[in-house]
């Protein structure tokens, strides 16, 4: 029973539209969790784009009203930011449609620097 509450919830969620980019919060990644906790409740966790977007209240809202709109059960609607979103989270048809690769790039290796004034030395007659 639990399982279909939750897929009916991330169905309705789909709706859900975020305003700066017009595309589903499901599709963006922006919901991080569905947990129907009871039969009554269900615990859904989004994120925004930016922890300094002004669309939070309207996004938590749009939330209710297409749960209650779908007709399931109450929920209870929680902001967090941690991890941050990174585009990288989005659909990956998304991700293809804004030119991003498919995965996200990896980290540069750093280079440790000598420490040594002897080995800074050898390194730079080295490169002459």
């Amino acid at each position: 029973m639990q399982d279909s509450v939750e897929q009916a919830m991330w169905q309705a969620l789909r709706d859900v539209i975020e305003p700066d980019l017009g595309e589903s919060i499901v599709d963006l990644g922006l919901v991080r969790a569905v947990c129907a906790e009871s039969p009554d409740i269900t615990q859904i966790d989004i994120t925004l784009t930016t922890p300094y977007s002004p669309h939070g209240e309207a996004l938590t809202a749009a939330v209710r009203r297409a749960v209650s709109h779908a007709g399931l059960p109450g929920v209870e609607v929680q902001l967090v930011f941690e991890p941050a979103w990174t585009p990288y989270q989005m659909a990956e048809p998304l991700r293809a449609l804004l030119g991003l690769p498919a995965s996200e790039p990896q980290a540069p290796a750093q280079v440790a620097e000598p420490t040594s004034w002897r080995s800074r030395l050898r390194r730079r007659f080295t490169r002459l």
